[in-house]
């Protein structure tokens, strides 16, 4: 677990830079916080292993596999939330 809860809009900024690098093509406009990733085909499930990998690294949390459902990766800000959610869980101490 962080040494200190990271901030949600500092979360929210951090996971959009990410998925706006590693899954979006070159030139393409900036994400906005309520696009629909898994609609839009942005959040294959290639990419949301890539993400959950990348969440666990950055954050040092666990992401149980109960907790990966549509509702948790529908958007960055359902992402963001769900990420600030997961510090305070004991059971997502990586």
């Amino acid at each position: 677990m962080p040494e200190e809860t990271v901030a949600q809009d500092e979360i929210l900024a951090e996971l959009t830079s990410f998925v706006e690098r590693r899954f979006l093509p070159e030139g393409t406009a900036s994400l906005k916080s309520d696009a629909p990733l898994l609609q839009l085909g942005i959040l294959t499930s290639l990419n949301t292993t890539e993400l959950i990998a990348h969440i666990q690294e950055q954050y040092r949390l666990y992401i149980p596999p109960e907790h990966i459902v549509g509702r948790n990766f529908k958007t960055l800000d359902a992402i963001s939330s769900f990420v600030f959610r997961l510090q305070g869980d004991p059971a997502a101490m990586a």
